[in-house]
């Protein structure tokens, strides 16, 4: 989909509708970003971030899945974690400590973004408003998430990883290239392609 074929105003309406679920976002505090948004069409393997640049920006993903990765030192990509359809995406701890974002975010199929500018949330942030609402929403959130993830990497086998990756997304099993769910679960994609099929299986019984 281009540009030109988008409907700003739907995807707008599903961002807000998301965000007054998880923050009861009200129509006022929405209609104080709304002119500063912009909604785009992007292919698949498009950076949004950049590691090591500063987040000018964060992302509501509209349509589309996105991934977050580490580079080390040797150009080793290692995925951090996948996003899909209603989440905002970005470096919490880079909006905080306003320093350069660590990891980069990619889409891994074509996606439909809302452009958020961070310097425009910001002014947008006071006491007991929207927008601090979601901010504490996104903190928790991101705690929740980074407990869970450490928690599966320091206490579980790589099945069990794998399982557990089946349970929280379902549906990602076939829109993401089994490389980069070896890279998620700490394996290597062969010992992935190996142990598939007997690990679902397994899980059946």
């Amino acid at each position: 989909m281009s540009n030109s074929q988008l409907n700003p105003a739907s995807h707008l309406q599903k961002m807000y509708e998301t965000l007054h679920t998880q923050s009861q976002i009200t129509p006022e505090d929405w209609q104080q970003m709304v002119p500063h948004t912009q909604v785009r069409s992007v292919p698949a393997k498009y950076t949004l971030q950049s590691a090591g640049a500063n987040t000018p920006k964060h992302h509501f993903l509209a349509e589309g899945l996105v991934r977050l990765f580490y580079t080390t030192p040797e150009g080793k990509e290692l995925n951090k974690g996948f996003y899909g359809d209603g989440y905002i995406v970005g470096s919490l701890s880079a909006l905080i400590l306003n320093e350069p974002c660590r990891f980069a975010v990619e889409t891994i199929e074509p996606s439909v973004v809302i452009e958020l500018p961070i310097g425009q949330l910001k002014s947008l942030i006071e006491p007991g408003n929207g927008w601090d609402r979601l901010m504490n929403y996104s903190f928790q959130m991101m705690l929740v998430r980074n407990e869970r993830r450490e928690a599966e990497l320091l206490t579980m086998t790589a099945k069990q990883r794998f399982l557990q990756f089946v349970r929280n997304f379902p549906d990602y099993l076939e829109r993401i290239p089994q490389y980069h769910i070896a890279s998620y679960l700490g394996i290597t994609p062969v010992a992935l392609s190996k142990y598939k099929k007997q690990w679902l299986k397994d899980a059946e019984v």
